[in-house]
């Protein structure tokens, strides 16, 4: 099993107190160090093309690695001079409904640019949200079926042209495809999309990790290394803001190691499917970064000990 940190660490739209700090290539460069210092050598890429476009330098679009990193190539060698050799793969965020013919569309064409990007950066695998959130499905919610129908469908075709980068399906607690739903599902995509499996959001969902793991068995794809201790008892999943409950106080996501994810359980489940691929550690909603890269590493160390 191979490990890789995920740059989703960095929310770039609420964590930083200076946003000119985050958005400036320094920042990065200074991240990429300590990412390698903490040693993962590998890391993970967020997809978000249409994200400020080339103004600041967050590395999750060719248009930024084109103008600020000078191209893939540099991009590569900023990531190399910071020891980390791999970019091990992209994942993509869940899309807003429209009709079914207008949301599979655009994950169609959202699907082909990851594809597209991976291949020149050399992943390994590209992870998707196939599943709106629950809360922008309005009238499609009478057409799950035909939705879940249509993109089962669509990732068959994605996976032609896949190639050697496995593409995942990846599942969300606020998402039509929750929990155990995933696997009813999964029953109909084309075998060569594997699972993408988020701990946290599996765990959220009310399901738990292991057995998650050992139900998807062959077909674990990437797992995403995530932490909570949130209960979700007032269906927050269906909120407008389901990362951020109005029920109460609450962080949904913690650092690795922080939450009631029982990490030895889901390694244990992992080693018994047989699962050799990346396992991505996500700090999403850490409250300083660099303290959760030594968490992270804490945790890992703590398990394979």
């Amino acid at each position: 099993m191979k490990t890789a940190f995920s740059l989703e660490t960095v929310n770039t739209r609420y964590q930083e107190p200076n946003r000119n700090r985050v958005e400036s290539k320094y920042y990065w460069e200074e991240l990429f160090l300590l990412v390698g210092a903490g040693g993962f050598h590998a890391v993970e890429l967020p997809y978000d093309p249409g994200f400020m476009g080339a103004r600041c330098c967050f590395p999750f679009s060719k248009v930024v690695m084109d103008v600020k990193f000078g191209g893939v190539e540099g991009f590569r060698k900023t990531l190399a001079d910071a020891k980390i050799d791999k970019i091990a793969g992209i994942f993509g965020a869940s899309r807003a409904a429209g009709t079914v013919e207008q949301y599979v569309d655009g994950f169609k064409r959202s699907v082909k640019g990851m594809l597209g990007l991976a291949k020149e950066l050399g992943c390994d695998y590209v992870t998707v949200s196939a599943s709106p959130e629950y809360c922008t499905m309005g009238a499609l919610l009478d057409k799950k079926a035909e939705l879940l129908d249509a993109l089962a469908k669509a990732l068959g075709e994605l996976a032609d042209e896949a190639g050697d980068v496995r593409l995942c399906v990846r599942n969300e607690f606020w998402g039509i495809l929750r929990g155990a739903e995933m696997h009813d599902f999964m029953a109909k995509v084309d075998e060569r999309v594997g699972y993408c499996v988020d701990l946290a959001h599996v765990r959220i969902a009310g399901e738990d990790p292991a057995e998650f793991i050992r139900r998807a068995g062959k077909r674990v794809g990437v797992v995403i290394l995530t932490d909570t201790s949130f209960e979700d008892k007032n269906e927050d999943w269906k909120s407008t803001a389901p990362a951020f409950p109005a029920s109460g106080a609450t962080q949904v996501f913690k650092d690795l190691g922080q939450g009631d994810v029982d990490l030895k359980a889901v390694f244990a489940a992992l080693k018994e499917v047989g699962f050799d691929g990346w396992a991505t550690v996500n700090n999403r909603q850490t409250r300083q970064v660099s303290r959760g890269i030594l968490r992270a590493r804490y945790a890992l160390n703590a398990v394979e000990a």
